[in-house]
């Protein structure tokens, strides 16, 4: 009796270990399974998105108040036409939606009728300084192959910093002996901007796209500068001190046609 309850103890733990092993061969199975259809799944999340990195240059064209000469209109820009650079990456999604980030260069000379003339609360010709204008741009874009086509479409906003000599500001003077004279502050405008884009290009390759686009580039470049000084009372011969600011505001309105070429990273 005793040899043969031995004998049942040693079978009922065969037993267990075997379903024990058997246990741990089917979590290990499923383990595997579930960690290979993860893999897939990663796989297939990267073949439906992608990034692309575009580059563009081209033409620029001014029109409205941005190359208006109206002296009498504080947000004319005396602007002519110029040129423009452009780099902006996009990432994208299984359907072409995603989110694009970029930086664009524009150039714009002053007009060449206006360079000798003096605007009001100037005291100096404004000259044939560039406007250059330094956005930062982000938001939706749609870019989608069709066959050898490439379509791309783009609607952003972001910020402008502009450099031009419509912004100068003729400061009056805290100094007390001098009270009328007046000190030159040159400095940049900056604002919101805003870009729309629409473009066609032709796959040379799965990985580059020759891309020709169109765009309107805009922006509300402003300036403004607090100032003191010091008037002295013709009456009395004292001095009295005041306070104010000083604003420059402009409008960028540009047309421009580019070529460039889209990377597929």
């Amino acid at each position: 009796m005793l040899i043969l309850r031995n004998q049942c103890t040693f079978a009922g733990h065969e037993k267990a270990m075997m379903k024990s092993t058997t246990l741990l061969c089917i979590i290990a199975l499923l383990a595997m399974a579930a960690s290979a259809q993860s893999d897939t799944v990663s796989i297939e999340k990267k073949k439906g998105r992608n990034f692309k990195l575009d580059v563009y240059s081209g033409y620029s064209i001014g029109f409205g108040k941005y190359i208006s000469t109206e002296k009498d209109d504080k947000q004319s820009g005396y602007a002519s036409n110029g040129f423009f650079v452009q780099v902006e990456g996009s990432w994208l999604g299984k359907s072409g939606l995603g989110l694009g980030a970029g930086y664009c260069y524009q150039n714009s000379w002053i007009q060449e009728s206006a360079t000798d003339d003096t605007l009001v609360g100037q005291y100096t010709e404004l000259g044939s300084k560039h406007w250059n204008n330094h956005y930062l741009l982000a938001g939706p874009v749609f870019i989608r192959g069709f066959g050898k086509l490439l379509l791309t479409f783009k609607l952003q906003a972001g910020a402008v910093l502009a450099f031009s000599p419509v912004f100068r500001l003729w400061m009056p003077s805290t100094d007390t002996l001098n009270p009328n004279t007046m000190t030159l502050s040159d400095g940049p405008g900056a604002g919101v901007a805003v870009h729309a884009m629409a473009g066609i290009g032709y796959r040379v390759t799965d990985n580059l796209t020759v891309n020709l686009a169109f765009s309107y580039l805009g922006g509300n470049p402003n300036r403004t500068k607090s100032y003191s000084q010091f008037i002295r009372d013709d009456d009395t011969g004292l001095y009295y001190y005041t306070h104010g600011e000083l604003e420059r505001k402009k409008k960028i309105s540009t047309f421009n046609i580019g070529l460039g070429v889209i990377f597929k990273l």
